[in-house]
């Protein structure tokens, strides 16, 4: 059987060797308690040999300590499990819908149990449903700007230059060898990325994904590019994504070489006032929190007017936006396509933390879409066929933001960090990107809040300045270097991990002191 035969792909959760199933709605999973819920090596092996014998798929490389991901066709489950799945419908982008066999989101419907001797091994299994991808699928023209200016920004000049990477790879510091991992629509090949010596590694694919060359949407293959805009020499591992968000999270968590940073513009509508987290998405709070636990940074897209779920997870960095009014890249404000909000599953969690570049709201034929940047997309994608024409169509370029854009940048700066101090943790990565962000001082989000003076809700704490945040990571390694002993001080030096500090440098410092 062909990962496109499997109808259902769903997660199981073996038995916890902490006091709480993984379905407990009342317990948030956090990296602080995410390893009470794994599993002995005897209940996964013979949880999995038990699935095998039935007639399940397990995906190994989805699969981790905690949670088995399996597939099967839609009679296996309800034979097996007694589920009641239906064929269900699901908007991926705006005007792109995709359709998949799921049970009744309600709980009490959603959480399978498994009969007989698989009773006491598996605390519960749920059906994944398709995520939702933080991005127009179509542009407008976008609002009148000064007539000298381009109206949207290039890859990857304009991010860089705007974010100010471009300062960082300037003193030589690129997101050398820091692996990304992004899960995503996939990875086409693309004249963008070939031409620039830019490292993609090879596709891997998410439970019930095929095709690794193929990016029928064209949204992975565009957000490629705002990771490498800021971190030009890192090393960055495309997962396809079927309808499996956990199994493709879990896939580039298990990924060789191992991510230290995972990219994610997508997400769930969900985190709403007056409701609690569904059942399905108990495994994805987990996967999270054990990355995280893991030490991998995770960044999660804040939606664009969407009450985002994971981005409300208190272990990750939530990416809102930020529209700049051009000509005038010092004149910035909250972006009206972005979202805002207070979650309601994690008490006291506002979102976002940080922000990367997104366009402002613009209405077209009734719709909402935010204008932004010149992206690669695979030729005759759905991302390819917009208007207005970006060239010849098909020519393999599209325009595109919302926050599905500004989270990779933001990635991609974390790269520039942690090449120069690897040891930080996720906390620390978020600690420091937050202090080191610019101040955005006006414009209010599609979920209306507005940007005022210091920290807000808005834009959380400003927009992502990458060489602000270098100078306070190069401050960390050189307490480090003054507090080492001597041998360990040469190590650093002869490595490159305590750069010299040049009248170049000290002149740059104190021009970005004066451009804050």
């Amino acid at each position: 059987m062909s990962d496109q035969e499997y109808e259902v792909i769903a997660t199981v959760s073996p038995r916890s060797v902490g006091p709480a199933s993984v379905f407990d709605e009342s317990v948030p999973i956090t990296s602080a308690n995410a390893s009470q819920y794994r599993s002995t090596e005897s209940d996964l092996r013979d949880a999995k040999a038990a699935l095998s014998r039935a007639g399940f798929h397990v995906f190994e490389e989805a699969s981790t300590d905690q949670v088995i991901s399996i597939g099967g066709s839609a009679k296996k489950f309800k034979d097996f499990f007694g589920a009641k799945i239906s064929r269900q419908k699901s908007e991926l982008l705006p005007g792109m819908e995709t359709t998949f066999m799921a049970t009744p989101e309600d709980s009490a419907e959603a959480l399978l149990h498994a009969p007989g001797e698989l009773s006491d091994l598996i605390e519960g299994v749920v059906i994944s449903r398709p995520p939702t991808y933080f991005s127009p699928s179509a542009i407008p023209p976008i609002a009148p700007v000064h007539a000298s200016a381009y109206p949207y920004f290039f890859v990857p000049d304009g991010i860089a230059v705007m974010l100010r990477a471009a300062r960082v790879h300037r003193l030589g510091v690129t997101g050398k060898d820091v692996v990304v991992a992004m899960p995503d629509t996939g990875m086409a090949p693309h004249a963008f990325y070939s031409q620039r010596g830019y490292r993609v590694l090879t596709t891997l694919l998410g439970p019930g994904a095929s095709g690794p060359g193929v990016d029928a949407n064209g949204h992975g293959t565009g957000e490629g590019a705002n990771v490498f805009a800021c971190a030009p020499d890192c090393r960055l591992i495309p997962v396809k994504m079927g309808n499996d968000a956990v199994g493709a999270f879990n896939t580039a968590v298990n990924a060789n070489p191992k991510p230290q940073v995972i990219t994610n513009s997508w997400g769930y509508h969900i985190d709403r006032p007056g409701t609690s987290m569904p059942s399905w998405l108990k495994p994805l709070e987990l996967a999270v929190a054990n990355a995280v636990a893991d030490g991998i940074v995770v960044c999660f897209s804040a939606g664009n007017g969407h009450l985002a779920f994971p981005a409300s997870h208190p272990d990750v960095i939530a990416v809102g936006g930020v529209h700049v009014n051009l000509p005038d890249i010092n004149d910035f404000e909250a972006s009206s396509y972005a979202s805002s909000f207070n979650s309601t599953w994690y008490p006291g969690r506002a979102v976002p933390d940080v922000c990367g570049l997104t366009g402002n709201r613009v209405t077209h034929s009734g719709s909402g879409f935010a204008p932004s940047i010149m992206l690669p997309v695979q030729e005759g994608a759905s991302l390819d066929t917009i208007w207005p024409p970006t060239g010849s169509a098909p020519d393999g370029w599209g325009l595109f933001s919302g926050t599905s854009a500004a989270c990779p940048q933001v990635a991609g700066i974390v790269a520039l960090m942690l090449e120069r101090n690897p040891s930080l943790t996720p906390a620390q990565v978020k600690e420091r990107l937050m202090k080191s962000a610019r101040d955005v001082r006006k414009g209010t989000t599609a979920t209306g809040h507005t940007a005022t003076t210091g920290p807000d809700l808005a834009t959380g704490a400003g927009l992502a300045d990458a060489k602000w945040a270098y100078l306070n990571t190069m401050a960390d390694v050189a307490s480090t270097f003054f507090a080492a002993p001597k041998e360990q001080q040469m190590a650093m030096v002869s490595e490159g991990r305590m750069p010299a500090i040049s009248p170049e440098f000290v002149s740059d410092l104190i021009d970005t002191l004066r451009s804050r």
